[in-house]
């Protein structure tokens, strides 16, 4: 049976090592495009409680927004090694 969670490497910051495990799984599958809907299908939960954990993590993570709690996670998930694809 496949996992309802895509697998990443382990973060390293301290906010992202702040997340509970919930906050980490409904982050992930909000990357992959799902709404609140849809991870409280694959978790089982409610749309209100996949909200409530996604507001959580926002706040753990200092932003406001869902997409930017996301593309926080995304960072932390990256290689060092990992080629990028712009010039800063």
């Amino acid at each position: 049976m496949q996992s309802p969670v895509p697998a990443f490497a382990p973060t390293s910051t301290p906010e992202l090592d702040a997340l509970t495990t919930r906050q980490r799984q409904c982050l992930r599958l909000a990357a992959l495009g799902l709404t609140s809907s849809g991870i409280g299908e694959r978790l089982g939960l409610s749309p209100r409680t996949v909200d409530e954990h996604v507001m959580t993590a926002c706040s753990v993570l200092g932003v406001r927004t869902r997409v930017q709690a996301v593309a926080r996670m995304a960072v932390g998930d990256r290689r060092a090694d990992e080629a990028r694809s712009f010039r800063p």
